[in-house]
């Protein structure tokens, strides 16, 4: 479940990068539990680079 969340957070702002969705304001509490869960090892979701 963890893997999966962390998987959909890249996406949001991957997805609006690419212009398949509108940007979305991730906050910054977000984004530093991001970075940890990715630190953790909770990465098999992510996209490659």
């Amino acid at each position: 479940m963890i893997n999966m969340l962390v998987g959909d957070t890249q996406r949001i702002t991957v997805h609006a990068d690419r212009e398949f969705a509108i940007p979305q304001e991730i906050p910054e509490n977000v984004r530093a539990a991001f970075e940890r869960l990715i630190d953790a090892g909770y990465v098999s979701r992510l996209l490659p680079h």
